[in-house]
């Protein structure tokens, strides 16, 4: 689906070449609602259901209201920078509408965003099956009156897991940092991009790779159901994201993306900080949960 989706952009954004910006924007927009309409269609085919919607998720006794903050703060966040750098007459500029972007800027950020691609892979690896598989364990320990040394068993998997998959996020973005500071120059000219660009796009990469560290600790954080230190740290990575990039801007060119890498940097250590001392409590509180329920 997303060959196709994106397949469809660059069809039609060349066959619409000729009609300026307009016709970009319209197969961009083009190739994102073919994929949205072909991953819902996937989702209706695998998922059986008598109703076509439903409306459930709206009453308040289903609303998970910290998600909502949370989820709408870490977007928030990542875009953040991009946002002041739009808006700001010394780094941005009116395109189309009220769309803006920022010359500067925008092209660097993008090509840092290609080299998460490794990490994200690690993330979706590690996490999402090698973790989840002794979360589970760990759980169904607790829940079906395994003995106290089978749960710590578990319980020490289930830490130990979520801190390699973490640190091999770390491991393999910053082989990925070392390898794009090597080839970057020849990058750059390949793609006929201005050397110019080289320092702010060698930040961009460090805090991209950063940000992965960070989606890896709030997807323990949400296993775990801390909802509200998930909004804790989504609120922290966007107040400093905000804060900083203005500074970087007031600083002077030498110092864009510092802004950025600096917020992540501080929000994943407070997240790591944040995470080792709930496993150390997890056994305790969840049997207290268990009791108090």
């Amino acid at each position: 689906m997303f060959t196709l989706g994106y397949g469809t952009t660059i069809v039609t954004g060349f066959l619409l070449r000729h009609f300026s910006l307009e016709g970009l924007l319209f197969a961009f927009f083009l190739g994102h609602f073919v994929l949205l309409a072909g991953i819902l269609f996937a989702i209706d085919a695998h998922y059986a259901t008598t109703k076509l919607i439903d409306f459930d998720f709206l009453f308040s006794k289903k609303v998970y209201r910290s998600l909502i903050i949370a989820g709408f703060l870490f977007n928030l966040g990542i875009w953040t920078d991009k946002f002041v750098f739009w808006s700001m007459p010394q780094t941005g500029q009116r395109v189309i509408g009220p769309l803006h972007s920022s010359i500067i800027y925008d092209l660097p950020i993008f090509l840092a965003y290609l080299m998460i691609i490794p990490g994200m892979a690690v993330f979706l690896v590690r996490m999402e099956t090698d973790f989840v598989e002794f979360y589970h364990k760990f759980y169904d320990a607790i829940r079906d009156g395994g003995t106290l040394g089978q749960i710590r068993d578990m319980h020490g998997e289930m830490v130990m897991t979520a801190k390699q998959g973490i640190f091999e996020i770390i491991k393999i973005q910053t082989l990925t940092v070392l390898f794009v500071f090597l080839i970057s120059p020849a990058l750059l000219r390949l793609l006929h991009i201005s050397p110019l660009f080289l320092s702010l796009f060698h930040v961009d990469v460090v805090a991209v790779s950063l940000q992965v560290v960070l989606l890896g600790i709030l997807n323990v954080f949400f296993y775990l159901d801390k909802r509200y230190k998930t909004v804790i740290l989504t609120l922290l990575f966007f107040i400093l994201n905000l804060v900083f990039s203005i500074i970087s801007i007031r600083l002077g060119a030498s110092y864009y993306g510092y802004g950025f890498a600096s917020a992540l940097l501080i929000s994943v250590t407070f997240g790591l900080w944040l995470l080792d001392k709930d496993f150390e409590e997890l056994p305790y509180v969840t049997f207290m949960l268990q009791r108090s329920a």
